[in-house]
């Protein structure tokens, strides 16, 4: 899947404002989302553009990866700010949602020319005061922090989950999974602990075609079972590799690989 629809994808746990999240950042509640989409010749959507209570306006990316484009990027979005929200006091950051530490430039300095934002790394951020949150894209957020004992969140949200009507649980529990998109061993400890406590999580057929995480496991099932059958083929029925490619329609140089795979071990 491309960082582009990653961050789409991210970018909707933030269509309600997470307030526990926004205060953390902000430092001040956020009251209102603002109209996110800036027209121009191209048309530019922050992540987050929220008024704060003091009137103030919070401009929030999420960023998964070091771009050293970044400082012209956001000082692109502060004209546009500047401009649909005149006369109004502005501040920017940038949360680093990846893994490792942000390596990126958070201001611009040449001649005629200062600008800076905030850059800030989630994993710094306090994952029990989300947890603590009444709302639940609070608590999924929670994920990307450092979260210490796994299961224990794992174990409370899932909870909370169940309690919800069946499409609503749905919506959540698809955010939940982008969010683990970028904490793959968080991502394993779910898994394990669905497996487990065999929890009754009902899992659209919507999701299963959208979520990245299902079409991971949908993509690798298929493939097991599409080796499963070439090397039933070839052992009972002794065909060749060119009439295996045409009886299952894969391609002959991957039916040769697995051949080739298969006789190594």
């Amino acid at each position: 899947m491309s960082k582009q629809k990653m961050d789409i994808l991210l970018r909707d746990i933030l269509q309600r404002i997470p307030e526990k999240f926004v205060h953390l950042l902000a430092g001040k509640r956020g009251v209102k989302i603002l109209d996110n989409t800036f027209p121009s010749i191209k048309e530019r959507k922050a992540d987050l553009v929220v008024e704060l209570e003091d009137s103030s306006i919070f401009h929030l990316e999420l960023q998964t990866h070091p771009d050293k484009n970044m400082p012209l990027r956001m000082l692109e979005y502060r004209v546009l700010l500047m401009q649909k929200y005149p006369n109004r006091k502005i501040r920017q950051m940038v949360l680093y949602v990846g893994e490792g530490v942000p390596r990126m430039e958070s201001s611009i300095n040449q001649p005629n020319l200062s600008f800076s934002y905030e850059l800030k790394d989630i994993k710094e951020l306090s994952c029990q005061e989300l947890m603590e949150s009444p709302q639940l894209e609070d608590k999924i957020l929670a994920v990307l922090c450092n979260v210490k004992e796994p299961e224990q969140y794992f174990n409370q949200l899932l909870q909370e989950l169940l309690n919800l009507p069946e499409k609503e649980r749905a919506d959540y529990i698809r955010k939940l999974l982008t969010a683990l998109q970028y904490r793959p061993k968080l991502k394993t400890v779910l898994r394990n602990l669905l497996e487990e406590r065999k929890m009754p999580l009902t899992i659209t057929e919507e999701m299963m075609k959208q979520d990245p995480f299902f079409q991971e496991g949908l993509e690798k099932g298929k493939l097991e079972a599409q080796k499963e059958a070439i090397l039933n083929l070839y052992r009972e029925l002794q065909l060749p590799p060119e009439k295996i490619a045409k009886v299952l329609k894969v391609s002959e140089d991957f039916v040769r690989e697995v051949l080739k795979g298969a006789k190594e071990l």
